[in-house]
């Protein structure tokens, strides 16, 4: 009984320490999930991100995490890996603040977030790391583009 307690005590201070606060904003330690989802406040407990608050990065999509893409070697890539791997190397162990924009069905936080900053969408997107979400803003179209058209990221190769 007494273990329950305290863990239910760390989840609760847990979930006051990553919640919104009355302006909208995320703060605290990030775990990647993939390449457009976080979880704030959460720790990575073996491959699984728990006990934190899941964002989806506002405006982008990234790459499945099983999707694979051609590689100019002849291989195919594990894009959405990659996509996964180059956020986690971008946060690193650095705290983010998330602006939330919406919050979609099972308390899904969907924000727009930064490292210092630096907007992750933008980062993500301009490096050819993820697409840009035109279903929820236009902001980092031109960024695409220019991803695209510098061969940045997966699109090494071209379109996908």
């Amino acid at each position: 009984m007494k273990k329950r307690l305290i863990l239910v005590a760390w989840l609760l201070i847990g979930l006051i320490a990553c919640s919104p606060d009355d302006d909208g904003m995320l703060t605290g330690p990030v775990c990647v999930m993939d390449g457009d989802t976080v979880m704030i406040g959460g720790t990575r407990r073996h491959t699984k991100c728990v006990d934190g608050r899941i964002v989806d990065i506002w405006g982008i999509t990234a790459f499945r995490l099983d999707q694979l893409c051609p590689h100019p070697s002849g291989h195919m890539l594990r894009c959405g890996l990659y996509s996964a791997a180059m956020l986690q190397e971008k946060v690193k162990t650095k705290d983010i603040r998330c602006e939330e924009k919406e919050t979609k069905f099972g308390g899904i936080i969907v924000a727009q977030c930064f490292v210092d900053e630096e907007d992750i969408g933008r980062y993500m997107v301009e490096h050819g790391f993820a697409r840009a979400d035109p279903a929820q803003t236009e902001r980092y179209t031109g960024y695409e583009a220019q991803a695209k058209a510098a061969h940045l990221g997966v699109w090494e190769m071209g379109e996908r």
